[in-house]
């Protein structure tokens, strides 16, 4: 791999970190496509994106046990099925790139997946909007505070 200019890295993670928190969404959604950009093998990008929804999930979930929330039971079985599913999802994939050779497999179903990810992100803010739309709620900027 050639050398990257050295603040390449730190730059990238500076504009994906900014814009994560400007719009609300995982860092791992933008960090993704840059480090493999960059040049980051798929396994590296991979991984470290997952740790960062790790970081960030458990900080929401202290946060939340924090607060006295409800729910935190189900949200513990939703998270034991993550696990798992995560689990069996990675060994299914590594069986699949050891077969086929290809480490691209990573990056086609990471741009599935997003694909994935704003058809149902956008379907679900339309019914939202309809939704207000219908009942005549109010649909302009609330007040911060």
């Amino acid at each position: 791999m050639e050398t990257l200019p050295s603040l390449t890295f730190p730059l990238a993670a500076f504009v994906t970190g900014a814009l994560s928190g400007l719009f609300g969404i995982g860092g791992g959604l933008l960090l993704n496509p840059v480090l493999l950009q960059i040049g980051i093998p798929p396994q590296t990008a991979a991984a470290t994106s997952s740790f960062m929804v790790l970081f960030c999930a458990s900080m929401s979930m202290v946060q939340f046990i924090l607060l006295g929330m409800k729910g935190i039971g189900d949200a513990s079985v939703y998270a034991g099925i993550c696990f798992v599913a995560s689990v069996v999802g990675a060994v299914v994939i590594e069986r699949a790139i050891r077969k086929s050779g290809r480490v691209s497999l990573i990056v086609f179903l990471v741009a599935a997946i997003m694909a994935l990810s704003t058809v149902i992100v956008t379907c679900f803010g339309a019914q939202d909007v309809w939704v207000q739309y219908t009942s005549g709620a109010y649909m302009g900027f609330k007040l911060p505070c």
